[in-house]
């Protein structure tokens, strides 16, 4: 089982985020961008921003957290957006998504891989629902 997931575009067969020498991510857009996109699709999530230096000469990053929505008949959203430099955000980082919820992100936001860092894997999306335990690993090259 894995708790996080990244969800990104790069380049195909680049396998999993783990495996990379060098940042393969394509830059998904500004902070501001991709949480209006994330909001867009779930308007029920609350956002809040958290900023710390990246060392004591350079600027701050901005760190989003999304999290909701609180009921029982909608899927739990726990979403974390870094903004990497310059400005860009590289991953989408879910925490305990169910595929659903990484589905309609992946799709919305026209990204190709979902990897789990805690494992090494790529995520199949397709290969599981939201009922079970463990998520399906997606082969690669």
């Amino acid at each position: 089982m894995s708790f996080h997931f990244y969800l990104y575009r790069a380049p195909a067969g680049s396998g999993p985020m783990t495996r990379w020498e060098r940042m393969l991510a394509e830059p998904l857009g500004t902070v501001g961008e991709v949480k209006e996109q994330l909001a867009a699709l779930f308007p029920q999530v609350n956002w809040t921003r958290h900023q710390s230096p990246l060392d004591a000469t350079s600027d701050e990053r901005e760190t989003w957290f999304g999290m909701g929505p609180h009921g029982a008949a909608l899927p739990y959203i726990d979403i974390l957006l870094n903004e990497d430099a310059p400005g860009q955000v590289h991953f989408v980082v879910l925490n305990k998504a169910p595929p659903s919820v990484m589905r309609q992100i992946v799709s919305a936001l026209s990204l190709s891989d979902v990897s789990a860092p805690e494992s090494g894997d790529l995520v199949d999306l397709d290969g599981y629902t939201d009922e079970d335990r463990y998520f399906a690993k997606k082969p690669w090259p």
